[in-house]
């Protein structure tokens, strides 16, 4: 073989590496993972990167920020993701503003899911959001402080008081917030947005400060009263979480994403839905669902559509479950036996018949901010609680207004 054949021999395999270095350069997905979550995804992402020869790389932050974090790295730069994990009732504000890009796949795959999860990522007639799980309030109980749950929410306002007397607490929650507190609030009769028909809401109809709001805000000022102050704030949840795992408080009303830290701090616990309000009600809260959209930064749409269709496979969406808790609103698992034969899912699944799935609307992001001002206010008694939730609806409603 003479040196011209080596040479050119050379050149081929220089070439035939450099072409296969840029296809695997190019094959690159930046994925926006909720905090301490990504250990769900984990074996699905090592899969695909290993079938499609791609790599995945995915960041852990809270995923309820992950829209204003996007806007912010717009603007003062810094990596954006080409899939976010969203809240569902995130989504009608983000697809109204262009960040995010409708799934072409999901429209085959609709059978797949429960009716309301896709509802809920929908917007316009178009679905941007690959359901991921379904999640709402229920009631995390310490088996060594308590016996059985309590089908009243009075019957727990009486062990509270007994329980204050050996210097511990006998129910928290972070009642604080719209959002904790809502079961309340829908229990007696208020709501956030009215129905302009049997599909839509009416933005312009917002029910959060009428005599049933006010009613379920006074209703949690007693509970508020026998609980520690170091629940109110941004410091409240990881507070609650320790209360609960230290043995000091009986009971907690939260949601999915505390499991994992209740069961691994060896707690005797059990779970349970809400209980009925004194006007016999079942308290209501929100009925929630994570979801990974496409952003509009992404610049492969099909390989990034492909991987959310890959990783929500029934394989890699029971081992998500399996792992972190989080329970799929996938219609082939919700009846499987791995799922309808554990508590915490049978909890969340009779709960989530008496809860009231969040907005989804673009307007609903004008209510978090000032909502959750006045509930602070208005169940820890710094101020009036009709004149709290009145203020806070009323700058919800000036909002609204002046976004349109």
């Amino acid at each position: 073989m003479n040196n011209q054949t080596l040479i050119k021999g050379a050149l081929a395999v220089a070439i035939s590496l450099a072409l296969s270095t840029s296809a695997n350069a190019q094959c690159k997905l930046r994925v926006w993972e909720d905090i301490d979550k990504a250990q769900g995804i984990e074996k699905a992402v090592a899969d695909f990167e290993k079938e499609f020869d791609c790599q995945v790389s995915v960041e852990n932050s809270p995923y309820v920020g992950h829209l204003a974090m996007m806007q912010d790295r717009e603007t003062n730069g810094g990596a954006l993701p080409d899939i976010v994990m969203l809240p569902a009732d995130r989504l009608g504000d983000a697809a109204k503003n262009k960040l995010l890009k409708p799934l072409n796949f999901i429209n085959e795959d609709q059978d797949n899911y429960l009716r309301n999860s896709l509802t809920a990522f929908t917007y316009k007639g178009e679905i941007y959001g690959c359901p991921r799980s379904v999640e709402t309030m229920i009631v995390y109980y310490n088996q060594d402080l308590m016996k059985y749950p309590f089908e009243y929410m009075e019957d727990y306002y009486e062990f509270a008081q007994k329980m204050a007397d050996k210097g511990l607490y006998g129910i928290v929650s972070k009642w604080d917030t719209i959002y904790y507190s809502y079961a309340f609030i829908k229990g007696f009769g208020g709501y956030v947005f009215g129905q302009k028909n049997e599909t839509e809401l009416n933005p312009n109809d917002i029910g959060l400060d009428n005599d049933g709001a006010v009613k379920g805000v006074e209703y949690l000022q007693k509970f508020m009263r026998l609980a520690p102050k170091g629940i109110l704030g941004d410091q409240g949840y990881p507070y609650i979480d320790n209360l609960f795992t230290s043995g000091k408080v009986a009971c907690v009303i939260t949601g999915p994403w505390a499991l994992d830290a209740y069961a691994k701090a060896g707690i005797n616990y059990g779970v349970a839905p809400l209980p009925k309000l004194p006007n016999g009600n079942f308290a209501t809260p929100f009925l929630g669902f994570r979801g990974y959209a496409v952003t509009k930064y992404a610049q492969d749409q099909k390989l990034a559509e492909k991987f959310l269709r890959y990783i929500n496979q029934d394989k890699y969406a029971l081992e998500r479950y399996n792992t972190i808790h989080e329970l799929p609103p996938i219609k082939s698992l919700i009846n499987s036996p791995e799922i309808i034969n554990d508590d915490f899912a049978a909890s969340i699944g009779l709960q989530a018949l008496h809860a009231e799935p969040t907005p989804s609307i673009p307007e609903m992001a004008q209510i978090w901010e000032p909502m959750n001002t006045a509930v602070g206010e208005a169940v820890t008694g710094a101020k009036d609680a009709r004149e709290a939730m009145h203020e806070g609806a009323q700058k919800a409603r000036d909002a609204i207004a002046a976004a349109k």
